[in-house]
């Protein structure tokens, strides 16, 4: 007998298989038991989680909602209800979220993707110059507005601030779920997610639904959106679920049956994937915590980089350069950028990467992947093949910062460190419209000195000449590399400081 795989198939063949004399099962039979593990992980969650509606007035509405009644009359199947508390409200753009808490906080915030409210307002606006806003609706039905407090379009997450106090809601009764911890995830392990399909919970109350882990680092096709291959989720790290996530189930809850976080949906990737029988998820690990713990403080999501140009080792490439590993596939390093990350460790060219922190390496893919889920100045022990060397050999690489291309579409509301006398600095690759053009294909030189990112308007450093997108490489005498470097350099200085440029001038910066 042949049995579908998907998770709704899944519980009537269990029914099946575990009461196969037909009739009505006993209230002690196994399926009774996990039936009931479910509904009840249902109940615990589902007070945790939110719809979210994107509401942008749109002027060809507003222009019918200004028509005689007569006209109106005619059209009102056009003309859906302008008021968000109406049972028929449609809002523009919806998804889900999750009520979570800061790491010791008692303050309730908003974990979503960054899709779902891509355009809102910004902490600590309720909305925008286009009207733009956002709308929370909690599972006993009450709402308020939300902003966003720091969003990341590379690994499509967000979080949200709720105006509470507007809508006389006590943070106490918001219940927020636990993602400090959770088991590993297994492929083919059940899974409950809870979301806001089609926008029908408007009402608050999200619809569950149930599946299997059908895989734990798929990537999705890279279709249509432009720049999408450097996006996380497309690097090989996403859940794959055997339930179909509809659209509007975004920014919801994966769930294991003890009730834990293990993933965020993202349908997504099914729309750009073309992968209707099936649903995607961003892992919820200890990486992605790294990247929601910077958001949740309100700060820019930062990646690991080492500067080179990742290609693939095929398996017919790997076999000929006759390396000896458990695996059939790597990468390696093609141009290496100088005075980079991985050439201050000693990668030279053509070196195939087998490990990054113990963790096989497949693809280049894997690599950006591996690399980039960890912070700037983390040191990462990579086990590398070099022609010539009989048996591979680990190397361990201080990571810089991978070049953000979408800093317009990045919201950070609380930097890591607050300007000085108007100037705010990167790393040096931190933007890459501000990274040297390439000579001859190669890739530009990694500069030691920090980037000037912004320079406030009318401030001392505006004054003193500078401009976004010159290095700095000393302060006062003290070579600098890194921001943290140049705000302890200038820590406590008073009077002029004496700021030396990557290209050898000098500039005073007075208070």
């Amino acid at each position: 007998m042949m049995f579908a795989t998907t998770g709704r198939a899944c519980f009537v063949v269990l029914l099946i298989v575990l009461n196969p004399h037909g009739g009505v099962a006993s209230a002690q039979d196994p399926a009774f038991a996990l039936e009931e593990a479910v509904v009840k992980l249902v109940e615990r969650a589902e007070p945790s989680v939110v719809s979210i509606a994107r509401i942008k007035p749109d002027p060809h509405d507003q222009g019918l909602r200004r028509m005689n009644p007569l006209d109106r009359m005619r059209r009102r199947e056009e003309l859906p209800p302008a008021d968000s508390e109406d049972p028929d409200y449609q809002p523009n753009e919806f998804g889900a979220g999750i009520v979570i808490s800061a790491p010791g906080s008692d303050e309730r915030l908003v974990l979503t993707n960054y899709h779902v409210v891509r355009g809102g307002p910004v902490t600590p606006a309720n909305s925008t110059e286009d009207g733009t806003s956002l709308l929370i609706r909690f599972a006993d039905r009450r709402s308020c507005d939300a902003s966003i407090i720091a969003a990341d379009p590379r690994c499509d997450l967000a979080v949200l601030r709720l105006h509470l106090s507007q809508a006389m809601i006590d943070a106490s009764d918001l219940k927020p779920l636990d993602w400090s911890t959770s088991s590993a995830t297994r492929k083919g392990q059940f899974v409950v997610m809870l979301g806001n399909p089609h926008a029908i919970a408007r009402d608050g109350s999200a619809s569950a639904s149930w599946g299997m882990v059908s895989n734990l680092a798929r990537r999705p096709l890279p279709w249509t959106t432009t720049g999408a291959s450097k996006m996380l989720y497309r690097l090989g790290n996403i859940l794959q679920i055997d339930g179909r996530l509809n659209l509007g189930t975004s920014g919801g809850p994966v769930l294991n049956l003890k009730g834990e976080l293990i993933g965020l949906t993202t349908s997504l990737a099914a729309v750009e994937g073309y992968e209707k029988s099936a649903g995607f998820a961003i892992p919820f690990d200890d990486l992605t915590r790294r990247l929601v713990k910077s958001l949740v403080v309100g700060h820019e999501v930062e990646y690991g980089m080492l500067g080179l140009e990742p290609m693939d080792v095929k398996p017919s490439e790997f076999r000929d350069l006759g390396i000896v590993a458990n695996q059939g596939s790597a990468a390696k390093a093609g141009g290496i950028s100088h005075d980079s990350p991985a050439d201050r460790a000693g990668i030279e060219k053509d070196d195939v990467f087998l490990k990054i922190a113990g963790e096989p390496v497949f693809s280049d893919h894997d690599l950006m992947r591996l690399v980039g889920l960890h912070a700037p100045e983390t040191e990462l022990e990579v086990l590398i093949w070099r022609r010539g060397r009989e048996t591979p050999f680990p190397v361990k690489i201080r990571l810089g910062k991978w070049p953000v291309a979408d800093d317009e579409g990045i919201i950070e509301t609380n930097p890591r460190f607050a300007p000085w006398r108007g100037l705010s600095v990167e790393y040096p690759t931190g933007r890459l419209k501000w990274s040297p053009e390439s000579v001859h294909r190669e890739l530009p030189p990694y500069r030691r000195a920090v980037l000037v990112s912004k320079v406030a308007a009318e401030s001392s450093a505006h004054a003193a000449g500078l401009q976004p997108g010159v290095f700095i490489s000393h302060v006062n005498k003290s070579p600098v590399q890194t921001p943290a470097e140049f705000h302890a350099a200038i820590k406590g200085s008073t009077g002029p400081v004496t700021l030396r440029l990557y290209e050898g001038r000098t500039i005073v910066v007075r208070e």
